[in-house]
């Protein structure tokens, strides 16, 4: 199943909140030791066909490299995945489909401290494509290890609000 870079932008856009086991809920309180690692499914009710997965997962190696990744649960589709503190290399040829705002980055290749964020692009492999962090929507633009705690909860937040879930995230950051 390919899906376009406008139903890609939908499927984010959708209403979300989080299905645990077999309940959906309104709030969620998160208590979490390092690393933080947590998987969620999230339904829509806009939209039943669809289901998500949410994926959050630090590095136990370098404690300020957080990756936030989100699909379309059941196609396996990246739909979008903000990485902090960690290196990607962008493809390096553009077709005439590729939006405009990606095309300043064609082989990027963004070093292993640069965050960016990814973004389903129609025609290429799953989140090929990223922007430096700073020319997104992403309002949380770096975490570094001296405010480590309030950033990664802060970058959740903001990440949900980015997926457009309504559940209410209650994030723990004294286990973090």
């Amino acid at each position: 199943m390919a899906i376009s870079n406008e139903q890609a932008e939908c499927l984010i856009q959708l209403k979300k909140k989080v299905l645990q086991n077999d309940n959906v809920l309104d709030d969620l309180t998160i208590n979490q030791s390092f690393p933080f690692n947590l998987r969620l499914e999230l339904v829509s009710n806009e939209d039943n066909d669809f289901s998500f997965l949410w994926e959050i997962t630090q590095s136990t190696k370098n404690t300020i490299r957080l990756s936030l990744h989100f699909q379309e649960d059941e196609s396996k589709i990246g739909l979008l995945r903000v990485d902090y503190n960690s290196g990607h290399h962008n493809p390096e040829f553009a077709t005439e489909t590729l939006p405009e705002k990606f095309v300043p980055y064609v082989g990027k290749c963004f070093s292993s401290g640069e965050s960016h964020v990814h973004y389903h692009v129609d025609g290429y492999k799953s989140l090929a494509w990223a922007i430096p962090i700073e020319d997104s929507e992403v309002s949380v633009k770096q975490i570094l290890s001296t405010d480590l705690h309030t950033k990664i909860a802060s970058a959740i937040h903001d990440f949900a609000k980015i997926i457009n879930l309504e559940t209410k995230l209650k994030i723990n950051p004294i286990l973090l």
